[in-house]
């Protein structure tokens, strides 16, 4: 989709950052107990505790991170994550991402930076083995790790990608489509004819033409991999849907509309929503990412051929291999060379 995306997927995000900005500091929510989706993982790893099917047990303890606080005026990094808890609602265990975009905002040189990350890519998980990133979030909820899900998946993305994350949003399916219907929808240009399946609804073709899409669709649209390209084009998807919501966002200036609805907007989202940014923190974003230029936000996937090679395991499994040096110029370019602050 953040999107999400969001996409999402969703899916997210200035975007995720700029629809957030309407919710409440959502810490205050998180005093329940157990793995219930949206609630802390609390507490370190224990032997005795189960684990869901196919998280790894982690190979050494880690130790809790916690982020400086951001100061209003340097460059601030966030991680958005989409997840599905169908799954997790089904008993299969703690779910994975589903989609994973990196945001970067640079008060000083007005610019934002949006990456998204491929689920399949080859990665060292923090404390545990080598396995696809999106099984990062799973592992942190599973082994009730210091930071939970969003902790460990955090600290995986900053070791593969060099720069360091002080937040993350997370967001599942239903609240993804509820904030795009609160903002009327959004509007899209296709780019290839392509299927979507809307949840709950019968499958529909979209063919090369501009839509405007409910919350549904648009998340139908931001997560389907068919068509060309498969993931790498969902990724696509998903940012072109995040830059929709900023346009319709900042296009219809529905922030200060958004912001007094905010209590009303708590009760009916705050189930779905995870985030380490407070209030003032979402606020504070949200009128940044308004008032930067369309043309001032930089959007790339990590992709083949130059980032990324296929691999398959001796296992079966085809897996993502990361290009080292690749990933580190495209890095530079996004979260390094557009900072006054420098390396």
């Amino acid at each position: 989709m953040a999107g999400l995306s969001v996409g999402f997927g969703l899916t997210l995000l200035v975007v995720g950052v700029l629809i957030h900005a309407v919710v409440r500091d959502l810490t205050a929510a998180w005093t329940g107990t157990g793995l219930n989706p949206f609630s802390p993982s609390g507490g370190s790893s224990s032997g005795n505790a189960p684990l869901p099917p196919g998280v790894p047990t982690p190979t050494a303890p880690l130790p809790e991170v916690t982020p400086a606080p951001w100061n209003g005026s340097s460059r601030v990094t966030i991680l958005l994550m989409g997840l599905d808890y169908r799954d997790w609602e089904a008993g299969s265990g703690a779910p994975r991402t589903d989609s994973m975009m990196l945001i970067s905002v640079d008060p000083i040189t007005d610019r934002v930076s949006m990456l998204s990350i491929p689920r399949d890519l080859w990665v060292e998980i923090p404390g545990f083995q080598h396995n696809r990133i999106n099984t990062a979030y799973s592992s942190g909820e599973g082994n009730r790790l210091p930071g939970g899900g969003p902790g460990l998946a955090m600290r995986t993305v900053e070791s593969v990608i060099g720069v360091p994350i002080q937040y993350y949003v997370v967001l599942d399916f239903s609240t993804f489509e509820r904030m795009i219907d609160e903002i009327g929808g959004v509007d899209v240009l296709v780019a290839e004819r392509i299927k979507i399946s809307p949840i709950g609804r019968y499958s529909v073709w979209l063919d090369p033409k501009a839509y405007h899409l409910d919350g549904a669709e648009a998340l139908a649209y931001a997560r389907t991999r068919r068509g060309g390209g498969g993931d790498f084009s969902r990724a696509g998807r998903q940012q072109q849907v995040a830059m929709a919501i900023l346009d319709r966002v900042a296009g219809f200036q529905m922030i200060p509309l958004l912001v007094a609805k905010a209590p009303l907007l708590y009760q009916q989202l705050a189930s779905g929503v995870r985030t380490n940014l407070s209030l003032d923190q979402m606020i504070g974003l949200a009128w940044l990412v308004a008032r930067i230029p369309r043309e001032n936000y930089q959007t790339e996937v990590i992709q083949p051929p130059t980032m990324v090679g296929f691999y398959t395991r001796p296992d079966g499994a085809q897996v993502l291999r990361a290009v080292p040096d690749a990933i580190r110029e495209l890095r530079d370019r996004l979260f390094v060379d557009t900072s006054a602050i420098g390396p």
